[in-house]
């Protein structure tokens, strides 16, 4: 077999098993992903509970990468802290293995019973729970036709003696061997991928047992690019999570590295074939980080805390009032919720405040505060209008249906007002960026301007928490001096650059902050109005 041929063969059996892996991974998140979601968002209290947490998430979706992302996600939303996503993190460095464990089976042409089979299932139960478990099986068969294709294709190379010696190489000189595993899986970006490769090899007779230790810990490594990927912009600890799981599998294997050579000989003690070895050699080595790591998981997050610096989250987007008990009590579920609107209310106020130091008290970290918050509000706003449209409002008094629609319409206006306040920091950081500053006339109005705004928004929440009609009343007239301050700080603004005293430049950026603040002004008051005609 020419060398075209052997590259084509292997190339062409990865591409079936990734894309078997995917119909695998695509088949079991749509039939049990959500009950994966809500394992990580009830199970991870204690470390340990996280640690089985994340094997089984990892092990389900047939991708420590696609659990990672998802971690990442609930942990940028705030739903889960760092302390519990690192324990989830380090099971699913041991869920991983269930892969490479899987495609170590021989199972001869077994694989085309599977594939049509799977496929049959699946197309007579299109969109159904049987479809899905149609496409599990077609996956598995498809995982072993590119074992089986990339095994066949790769076994012309056992005739290369420059290839064997170059492969067994990487058994000598193991930090080599990192470093390929590594590139590859981060360029693949699957360490299934990487570590079904590797199998084979094995199987073709081209790899040995060191040399095929070497490339699993590189594979390690480079599984670790997608949640540094996903990381990029999202809140300061999903960043540090994946810096931890980066950390994690450094040290893992830098301290097995001198170690290879005696590690691929307890590990062939394990089992007969080489394919097996292979597998356990990557099971164990991931069994026994997580239990290294396991213990000091609070170590670990301080440490993480130190490499990654910044200002921790301010707001949590993970909901305290709401539960799904609460709606068999429809009136009790409309209470809760306005709770959780209210406490959705203070955050999008401490954007306020926090652009209000960032832009007068020249502190450029409020504004980022501003940004981490809004990521909580908008996820939090989701998450209500989904609960406020599974209450039976057909079992609600009148009164109480009244006080749904008010909800519903609150909570619109409390996430614009965080949108307002994200243009501000927004406006804000572009301003310092260039250097620049407003005079301190300018200053002065944006003071004034700020302060009646806030004032106008917290008597509105303080309306809908006790739904008092008078401070609703008090809103409605603040709005009136909002409005009245904003054209009276522009016209001053325009007098002041006939007079040369502020900048041409950032004018326009003074004044859109103006419209910003009054239109703050305008939501708050349509929660106030609210409020006024409610029952």
């Amino acid at each position: 077999m020419d060398t075209v041929t052997v590259v084509i063969s292997a190339a062409g059996g990865l591409a079936l098993f990734l894309y078997g892996l995917r119909v695998l991974s695509g088949a079991l998140k749509r039939a049990i992903g959500e009950r994966m979601r809500l394992l990580l968002d009830h199970l991870t209290r204690h470390a340990y509970r996280g640690v089985l947490v994340g094997t089984v998430t990892s092990g389900v979706l047939q991708s420590s990468s696609m659990a990672m992302v998802l971690l990442i996600g609930l942990v940028n939303a705030g739903a889960l802290n760092l302390r519990q996503a690192v324990g989830v993190m380090l099971g699913t460095e041991i869920g991983t293995s269930v892969t490479a464990q899987l495609v170590a089976f021989r199972v001869g042409a077994y694989y085309l019973p599977l594939i049509a089979l799977g496929f049959l299932i699946s197309e007579l139960f299109r969109g159904r729970h049987a479809g899905d478990a149609g496409r599990v099986v077609l996956g598995l068969g498809l995982l072993f036709l590119g074992m089986d294709v990339m095994s066949g294709g790769l076994a012309a190379l056992a005739e290369s003696d420059a290839v064997l010696k170059l492969l067994a190489s990487l058994g000598k000189n193991t930090f080599l061997g990192v470093l390929v595993g590594a590139g590859v899986t981060a360029l693949i970006q699957s360490s299934s991928g990487m570590t079904a490769l590797i199998i084979a090899m094995g199987a073709a007779g081209i790899l040995t047992l060191p040399s095929a230790v070497a490339l699993v810990l590189g594979a390690n490594i480079g599984t670790t690019i997608t949640a540094q990927l996903a990381s990029i912009g999202a809140a300061l600890p999903a960043r540090r999570l994946a810096r931890a799981q980066l950390l994690v599998n450094l040290v893992g294997v830098a301290v097995l590295v001198p170690l290879v050579p005696w590690y691929a000989e307890f590990v062939e003690l394990t089992a007969r074939s080489l394919e097996r070895q292979i597998a356990n050699a990557h099971t164990f080595f991931n069994m026994a980080n997580t239990l290294l790591w396991l213990p000091m998981v609070g170590t670990l997050t301080a440490l993480v805390g130190r490499f990654v610096r910044g200002r921790a989250p301010v707001g949590t987007a993970t909901p305290e009032y709401l539960s799904d008990a609460f709606l068999s009590a429809p009136t009790v579920a409309v209470h809760q919720t306005r709770r959780e609107i209210l406490r959705m209310g203070d955050l999008s106020l401490a954007m306020i405040d926090a652009c209000r130091r960032g832009l007068l008290d020249d502190t450029p970290e409020a504004f980022e505060e501003v940004l981490e918050i809004e990521v909580a509000v908008d996820s939090l706003k989701r998450t209500i209008e989904a609960y406020l449209a599974r209450i039976p409002s057909e079992q609600l008094a009148a009164s109480e249906d009244r006080r749904l629609h008010i909800l519903q319409h609150a909570v619109g206006d409390i996430e614009r007002v965080g949108d307002q306040a994200v243009n501000i920091a927004e406006r804000g950081r572009v301003i310092q960026r260039k250097g620049k500053a407003f005079s301190k006339e300018a200053c002065d109005d944006l003071d004034a301007l700020f302060r009646s705004a806030r004032l106008l928004y917290a008597r509105t929440l303080d309306a809908l928490r006790d739904e008092d009609r008078d401070r609703a009343e008090e809103a409605l007239h603040l709005e009136a001096e909002v409005d009245h301050l904003e054209v009276l700080f522009r016209r001053r603004h325009v007098a002041r650059l006939e007079q040369g005293v502020c900048d041409a430049t950032v004018g326009i950026t003074f004044v859109e902050i103006l419209h910003n603040l009054e239109r703050i002004g305008d939501h708050a008051v349509n929660i106030a109005g609210d409020v006024l005609h409610a029952p």
